[in-house]
C-alpha cells in the first residue's frame, strides 16, 4: 500500500459540479475541470456543487489520488486528461507517475507522485538569477529618451504619459483612416527557446471613437514597422516571428496569432473585446516537446485561445503595442502596464 500525502489545501468556488481526486484550473475565479493539454493548479478534495466551495490540494511533488481516463501502465508518465482526469496519452507536459504498483482501469482511483506541469514550480523558477524580467508600469516614461526605452513608428499620432493614478501611457493615432502609432521596446531582448518558458502579459484599454473602427495589437514580435497592422482591417504583417493580441476594424473581438516568418496561426475570436474598458491580455509560451511551444492566449483571466509555434527559425523579439485607425477619427490606446517574465 502507498502511502498518500497533501500539505497547504485552499478553497476556491466551484465553476461547474466537482467530484474528488480530479484535476482543477482557475477560470474566471473559479475551479474548472482540467482538460487535456491544460495545465491544472491543483486536486480536488471532495464533491462540490457548481458556486459552492470546494478544497483543493494545491500540486506540491508529494502522492496524491487520481482518477484514470483509461487504463494507465504501472510506472506510466502521467498527463492531464479531458474533465480533470489522468492518462498515459502524452499531451501537454509531463504531471507525475503512477504509483499504484500495478496498472490502473478505467475510472479507478490511484496514488500517484504529482508535481505539476512545471514540475511543482508555479510557472517560471523562483530564484531570480534564473529568471529574465522586464515590465514598465509607465512611472518615469520619458517620450524622447533612446536609451532604456522605446522606439516609435507614427503617421504623426502622440505617445505620452498624462496624469492618471499608477501611471498611464497613451498610444495615439491621427484622424486620418490607416494612420497609425506604435511603440516597440528599444531592443530585442526575448526569445522563444527549446528549454525555456516565457510570459507577456499587459493592461490596456481603448475607447473607441466610432463604432469598430479601431485597429489594436499588442504582444511581442521581432519587427515593428509602418503596417505592422495591415491597412483596411487585414491583421497583423505577412511576416514575423511572435506571438500577438489583435483586434480589426469592423470587429467587435480580440483576435490571437502566432507567426514564425510567414507561417500564421489565427484564431479569430480570443474573447470580447469591449471599448472603454481596461482589459489583461496574457500569452503564455511553453517549450512543450523543445520542437513546438504551446501558446496560451488569456483575455481577463480567461483561456481564449491556444495555439502550436515551431520554434526553430524564431527570432528575438520587442514588446509591440499600437494602433492605427480604421476610419476618420483618432483612436488612442491606453497602457496601464507590461511585463514579460522568462527563463533566463
Amino acid at each position: 500500500m502507498v502511502a498518500h500525502r497533501n500539505e497547504g489545501p485552499f478553497t476556491l468556488l466551484a465553476g461547474e459540479a466537482l467530484v474528488a481526486n480530479r484535476f482543477v484550473l482557475i477560470s474566471s475565479g473559479t475551479a474548472m475541470y482540467a482538460d487535456a493539454s491544460e495545465e491544472p493548479i491543483g486536486i480536488t478534495a471532495g464533491i462540490a456543487a457548481s458556486g459552492a466551495p470546494v478544497t483543493i490540494y494545491p500540486l506540491n511533488g508529494t502522492i496524491a489520488k487520481v482518477t484514470a481516463a483509461g487504463a494507465v501502465a504501472d510506472g506510466a508518465a502521467l498527463y492531464v486528461a479531458n474533465d480533470g482526469k489522468i492518462d498515459d496519452t502524452a499531451l501537454g507536459k509531463q504531471i507525475g507517475i503512477n504509483l499504484k504498483g500495478a496498472a490502473a482501469e478505467t475510472g479507478e482511483i490511484f496514488p500517484a507522485v504529482v508535481w505539476g506541469p512545471r514540475g511543482g514550480s508555479d510557472h517560471f523558477s523562483s530564484s531570480i538569477k534564473g529568471m529574465l524580467r522586464m515590465a514598465d508600469d509607465f512611472f518615469t516614461y520619458d517620450p524622447t529618451a533612446t536609451v532604456g526605452g522605446y522606439a516609435a513608428v507614427s503617421d504623426g499620432g502622440a505617445v505620452d504619459v498624462g496624469d492618471a493614478s499608477g501611471g498611464v501611457l497613451s498610444i495615439a493615432s491621427t484622424g486620418n483612416d490607416n494612420d497609425e502609432t506604435y511603440i516597440s521596446s528599444m531592443h530585442e531582448v526575448f526569445l522563444i527557446e527549446a528549454t525555456k518558458n516565457l510570459a507577456f502579459e499587459a493592461r490596456v484599454k481603448l475607447t473607441e471613437a466610432a463604432v469598430d473602427d479601431a485597429n489594436i495589437i499588442v504582444g511581442l514580435s521581432d519587427t515593428v514597422a509602418a503596417n505592422s497592422l495591415l491597412d483596411n482591417g487585414a491583421g497583423p504583417m505577412a511576416s514575423y516571428d511572435g506571438v500577438v493580441f489583435f483586434k480589426v476594424d469592423g470587429g467587435t473581438v480580440w483576435q490571437a496569432e502566432t507567426s514564425n516568418a510567414g507561417v500564421q496561426v489565427t484564431d479569430t475570436n480570443a474573447g470580447a473585446f469591449t471599448t472603454a474598458a481596461w482589459t489583461v491580455l496574457r500569452i503564455e509560451v511553453d517549450f512543450n516537446d523543445g520542437v513546438t511551444a504551446s501558446v496560451r492566449f488569456y483575455v481577463d483571466g480567461v483561456i481564449g485561445a491556444t495555439s502550436t509555434l515551431t520554434i526553430a527559425g524564431l527570432a528575438e523579439m520587442h514588446v509591440l503595442m499600437g494602433v492605427k485607425a480604421g476610419g476618420a477619427n483618432a483612436e488612442t490606446l491606453l497602457v496601464d502596464y507590461w511585463e514579460v517574465v522568462a527563463d533566463r
